[in-house]
């Protein structure tokens, strides 16, 4: 009897097992355009659960990347009943170029998302290859809803043109005024407003319907379908505030599908990554917007990395055990503490006392460094700093020596190692990075230099002379996990990019999530 108890209880789990392996297997990439200098890749999931076919677009326009980041996040959910299909970059020329239109198309047809069958009475033909393209997808597919996921450039409910001028519809969301796709656009709504706290950023929502010529139109009218339009806001809000509420429309949506049964907003990379590396990218207060933008294009150059762009509320234990490197990058590395407070440098420390990687520049070194009250203490580097009395000037702070300069660095026997494609001697540009020393902070082990600073740059006569043959870039363990610091700025480099990938891979434990557990 307890043997047959154990062979039920087997066929229980096998039965709630094998079918989820079965639909996990159920995925398919395919590209459109194969061949084309725009061509771009799909993916579909197929549950084989009875459910709804939901097609989800984004990147239409190039100089609206919150979308396309946030439907390649999108696409590795676990979908429980039901097909999703999604098309992260519509417009991949415009998205590597930051450009709405498609680059070098006819003006006929540069704005993609006015390409697509607009007159119901019409024949119902894309204009250009790339609608064409697109418009012979969705057809195949058949959806039963339709997401495009864009971006204005104002906030609508704020937004007060100039006579003659539209009116922006950043933040709303764009639905045609049938019951049931309003019902969802309020839900969809009430979530994205649950994300802002200034009500001059509130998201509304426009039962006008989609632009006729747009694709989420042509779909619902020539298919019968339905869906929507969701709008984030560029101006004024980082990336990752936007990819965040871009994925919190869209976990409202496919939940109220029924298509996935919990919470996955905070699901930024997939699970099973295939020997891919997980990025976490700091893009909050403290960190400057283009040197993020610089690290990003840095990451997304790489094939085998996955970048997620990480607001403040999101460096939490249970977040950053996803990744297997954080990068905090230039701007303000007092201000970057500041903003993940008190409980987010806690974070920080276990992920890397775990074994997760944190590559630090600029300012993302002085954050690491264990100078400072505020300072994270994953690496034992001292700061050259305080405040001097200089003649006719007043008071002034030692680590600001003026703007961008460019300065000679030597890598060392170990840089070269991790730096491979570095030469031994090299120019980059610095701006105030910090000039570090050991500390002797207990419990830190004695850090290696990669890198020393050559030449200088100065501002203030006490200044000269304390910049040359100090550390550039130095690197260390802090618990099982590693630390690079980089006091210059690679990334802003012309030739010098792939010091940022050898620097995360240097620190990476491997291609598979850190696991740090509950919270201290």
């Amino acid at each position: 009897m307890d043997r047959l108890r154990s062979w039920m209880l087997l066929a229980v789990v096998l039965a709630g097992v094998l079918p989820a392996l079965c639909h996990a297997a159920e995925r398919e990439t395919g590209t459109l355009g194969e061949g084309r200098p725009w061509q771009t890749p799909y993916y579909v999931h197929d549950t084989e659960v009875p459910g709804p076919t939901v097609l989800v677009v984004g990147g239409m326009h190039g100089n609206e990347p919150a979308g396309y980041r946030a439907a390649d996040q999108i696409r590795h959910w676990p979908v429980v009943r039901g097909k999703l299909v999604v098309v992260p970059a519509a417009n991949v020329l415009g998205l590597k170029q930051n450009t709405r239109f498609v680059p070098d198309a006819p003006p006929a047809v540069r704005d993609l998302n006015r390409d697509f069958p607009g007159d119901e009475h019409a024949t119902g033909s894309a204009k250009g290859e790339i609608a064409a393209a697109l418009w012979a997808f969705v057809l195949d597919t058949e959806p039963d809803w339709i997401f495009d996921l864009h971006e204005g450039f104002a906030f609508n409910v704020s937004h007060e043109p100039p006579e003659g001028e539209k009116k922006s519809v950043g933040s709303s969301v764009i639905h045609a005024d049938d019951e049931q796709t309003t019902a969802l656009a309020r839900r969809i709504q009430t979530a994205a407003n649950a994300t802002v706290t200034d009500p001059d950023r509130r998201f509304t929502r426009l039962d006008r319907g989609p632009v006729s010529t747009g694709i989420v139109s042509a779909t619902t009218r020539r298919l019968g379908c339905r869906g929507m339009i969701l709008e984030t806001t560029f101006n004024r809000q980082r990336l990752s505030v936007r990819v965040h509420q871009h994925r919190t429309m869209m976990n409202v949506a496919l939940r109220e599908l029924g298509m996935i049964d919990r919470d996955c907003v905070d699901l930024v990379v997939p699970t099973e990554r295939d020997g891919r590396l997980a990025v976490g990218l700091f893009d909050g207060e403290g960190s400057s917007e283009r040197g993020v933008a610089n690290v990003t294009r840095v990451l997304d150059s790489a094939k085998d990395v996955y970048v997620a762009h990480l607001r403040p509320a999101d460096v939490h234990s249970e977040a950053l055990a996803r990744f297997d490197v954080v990068i905090f990058s230039g701007g303000s590395g007092s201000q970057q503490a500041e903003s993940i407070g008190r409980s987010g440098a806690k974070a920080v420390r276990r992920f890397v006392r775990r074994g997760g990687g944190y590559v630090g520049i600029c300012a993302g070194a002085f954050l690491c460094s264990a100078h400072y009250d505020w300072s994270l203490d994953l690496i034992d580097t001292r700061v050259f700093t305080g405040s001097r009395t200089i003649e006719g000037v007043g008071r002034k702070q030692m680590w600001y020596r003026g703007g961008w300069a460019d300065v000679r660095m030597e890598m060392t026997d170990a840089g070269r190692q991790v730096f491979e494609q570095t030469p031994e001697f090299v120019d980059v540009r610095y701006h105030n990075g910090p000039i570090v020393s050991p500390k002797g902070h207990p419990g830190l082990e004695p850090y290696e230099v990669l890198a020393y600073f050559r030449t200088e740059t100065s501002r203030y006569p006490p200044q000269k002379g304390t910049m040359v043959d100090t550390p550039a870039i130095v690197t260390g363990r802090f618990g099982d996990g590693r630390v690079i610091s980089i006091s210059p700025h690679p990334e802003a480099t012309n030739g010098l990019d792939s010091m940022i990938d050898s620097a995360l891979r240097a620190v990476a434990p491997s291609a598979n999530p850190v696991v740090c557990g509950p919270a201290d």
